[in-house]
């Protein structure tokens, strides 16, 4: 086969392709991970391909686009799932918050120690309402004011200094 024929019957014409014409015109559909894969003739300085060795090069050009847009579907895929997982996660949060709002807390004296408020209370405490959830849960019988707490942690921590330095002097002994 001579050159002119195998030109005609590749579709290869003496002309070369301008830049323009030479970029890939079907972008929009291929997948983003096989725009690196371009089937492109060989260069002029070398010998043309067999036929058989060309269709081959073609064959599996074409099972890695294909293998790349079934990846890229099933990531897709996969970020969808669980973005809608997230939405879900996030409405179920806010219909929580609602409800501890606008029907718990008012009502706690007669709600706390319900059906409803156990289920809420084990599906998680929005971090919203957590605070104040925990405080008339446990309450304050002791009358600990913030003032009184830091005297408490205070004289904890000089116990725990005094107790440090105090054993190590006993090992050094």
């Amino acid at each position: 086969m001579g050159t002119k024929e195998y030109e005609e019957k590749t579709g290869r014409g003496h002309r070369p392709l301008s830049p323009k014409q030479n970029v890939r015109k079907n972008l929009d559909f291929e997948p983003l991970s096989t725009t690196a894969l371009i089937l492109e003739d060989r260069p002029a300085n070398l010998p043309a391909k067999p036929a058989e060795e060309a269709q081959k090069h073609r064959q599996q050009y074409e099972e890695m686009v294909v293998q790349a847009k079934k990846r890229e579907l099933k990531e897709a895929q996969k970020r969808k799932k669980q973005l809608e997982e997230r939405c879900k996660l996030e409405d179920s949060i806010g219909n929580a918050v609602l409800t501890w709002n606008n029907e718990i807390l008012p009502n706690w004296e007669t709600m706390c120690c319900s059906r409803k408020v156990r289920e809420l209370w084990w599906q998680g405490i929005p971090p919203s309402v957590r605070g104040k959830v925990w405080s008339l849960a446990i309450g304050n019988e002791l009358n600990i004011t913030h003032e009184l707490y830091d005297i408490c942690l205070a004289r904890a921590k000089e116990k725990w200094r005094s107790r440090s330095t105090v054993g190590t002097e006993v090992e050094c002994e």
